[in-house]
């Protein structure tokens, strides 16, 4: 490929996660950040992206704060037509793909509990009632290093599983089982 200067482009799929610093408290800029990039990876294109965050890799210490702080932050997050005032996120690509989403939330599930979302969401807008919409959902596997669905399975949509760790080596093999 080199010798001949043969255009090549490879996508490595995987499932991308972003790890939270045990450093990092609830009563840190960095954990705000955190919490803010993990919603804001879910909700922008409705999730509808290679490189969102699959899974969210925190501090078991940190685990309940960054629970409750994600909750929040998510359920501010208005649904429906993006044209209305205040609305944050739009519908899904299609209706099969909102059954995609739903059905890769269950296989999911097998693996995580669900911590906020799923697919029942009341759309804002005129119109939006025949929508493929799917609420922010967010899981928890309390057990990530025991679990291999939530590694291997993606949910591609606004859905992101969190995942605790004890120290830093644990949190680089979770990352890694993303492959």
């Amino acid at each position: 490929l080199i010798a001949r200067s043969v255009p090549f482009n490879a996508e490595a799929d995987s499932l991308n996660c972003a790890i939270l610093s045990t450093e990092c408290g609830p009563d840190t800029p960095e954990f705000e950040l955190f919490v803010k990039e993990v919603a804001r990876e879910m909700t922008v294109k409705a999730g509808q992206k290679c490189t969102a965050i699959r899974r969210a890799i925190v501090p078991r210490q940190h685990l309940d704060a960054v629970v409750e702080k994600l909750k929040a932050r998510l359920a501010k997050v208005v649904v429906g037509d993006p044209s209305v005032e205040g609305v944050r996120m739009g519908a899904l690509a299609s209706h099969a793909q909102r059954a995609d989403v739903a059905e890769r939330v269950a296989l999911l599930r097998q693996g995580a509990e669900l911590v906020c979302g799923g697919d029942g969401v009341a759309p804002v807008g005129e119109g939006t009632a025949e929508g493929a919409f799917f609420a922010p959902t967010l899981l928890l596997c309390q057990r990530p290093m025991d679990i291999d669905v939530v590694h291997d399975i993606e949910a591609f949509g606004p859905v992101s599983t969190l995942m605790p760790y004890d120290d830093l080596d644990q949190a680089l093999a979770l990352a890694a089982r993303g492959k």
